[in-house]
């Protein structure tokens, strides 16, 4: 598991957490406005099914609403999908560093799970196809990944998604699609588009900056969808979260200018740390994995940016990814704080 600083920061330095791969801004104005106006009505429960949601997902996103279903973060969702397909003994595939929800919804359905090698930190389609078994019921996808941050290229996508066989479900996750670029994520849905088996889950905890608001939503083949809305909680996307969802959609100006701010401090910032000697993995997200190349000086730099300057970032535990940490952008001001200590780190060290 992710190990995270929890205890109080020695300084009584404000503390910045790093650590969740949140987008650190405020509300957009539309979404501000939305949540203003559903505090009277906090009584009342959202609409089941996400009707509006849902066609303001299907206008944006030029896909048939009735192929969308919504959920709490797309985590409930990923949980429903293997509480629709894998029962105790069955395998669900991954990617040898694939996201860690994966994982977790295979152990609460006892399945087994398997990782398929990568390669340089990249899925790698042909290990994957190689690991498919009579006994595969599942096969999860993050692109771009989360903890690497890595991307996996559309060809190779359309490969996978071309020879996994049709009883096979492919999830493809696109949480951080937004900061590959808009046409990606359209060319994943096309390629999902009439597949029987492949679903696409997105996310507005990432680029919307609704990750405390819990709403997700995945492109279904629509023979799917009496079984997932079966598993699914009732009514589990609140009225609030659809509102500030749906004025997200009509925000996308300033949507888009947070994701481009965000890119170009991934960039700077990997730029610097790179200069400095530490060892950055090519990213497509929000966030940037690191190492200083060796796993006990990779932890004093956790403890150290915790310690000098009340940042939190996130240990990679998993087996294989020990020597690393990974930290999300925060502001500009926030990712000077974290080179300037970083830097002295180096120095004294």
């Amino acid at each position: 598991m992710r190990g995270r600083i929890t205890r109080e920061q020695p300084k009584g330095l404000p503390v910045v957490n790093l650590g969740f791969n949140e987008l650190p801004y405020g509300p957009t104005p539309k979404v501000a406005v939305a949540l203003e106006a559903m505090m009277p009505r906090v009584y009342a429960y959202g609409t089941p099914y996400c009707d509006a949601l849902r066609d303001a997902l299907g206008q944006a996103n030029g896909l048939d609403p009735e192929t969308i279903i919504c959920g709490n973060g797309s985590e409930e969702l990923l949980d429903v999908i293997a509480r629709n397909f894998a029962r105790a003994g069955d395998e669900i595939l991954i990617s040898a560093f694939g996201y860690i929800q994966f994982e977790m919804c295979a152990r609460r359905q006892s399945a087994t799970i398997v990782k398929a090698p990568e390669a340089d930190f990249t899925t790698d389609v042909d290990a994957l196809l190689g690991a498919i078994t009579e006994r595969t019921k599942l096969l999860f996808l993050a692109n771009p990944n989360n903890p690497t941050g890595t991307l996996l290229p559309l060809s190779e996508v359309e490969r996978l998604v071309d020879h996994v066989p049709p009883h096979i479900p492919l999830v493809l996750d696109l949480a951080y699609g937004e900061f590959v670029d808009d046409a990606y994520c359209d060319a994943v849905h096309t390629l999902a588009r009439n597949r029987v088996n492949v679903i696409v889950t997105r996310t507005f905890s990432k680029a919307y900056g609704l990750a405390g608001l819990r709403v997700g939503w995945a492109h279904v083949p629509k023979d799917m969808l009496p079984g997932l809305y079966a598993a699914r909680g009732m009514g589990s996307v609140n009225a609030v979260a659809q509102a500030a969802a749906e004025a997200a959609l009509q925000d996308m100006a300033v949507v888009n200018m947070r994701v481009a701010e965000t890119i170009s401090e991934r960039e700077r910032v990997a730029g610097v740390l790179t200069q400095r000697g530490l060892r950055i993995l090519p990213s497509r997200t929000n966030f940037l994995m690191v190492t200083t190349g060796d796993a006990a000086q990779t932890e004093a730099l956790v403890v150290h940016l915790f310690e000098d300057a009340g940042l939190v970032v996130t240990r990679t535990r998993e087996a294989g990814l020990e020597d690393w940490m990974r930290f999300s952008m925060g502001t500009p001001e926030q990712n000077d704080l974290l080179l300037a200590s970083v830097a002295r780190f180096l120095e004294e060290g």
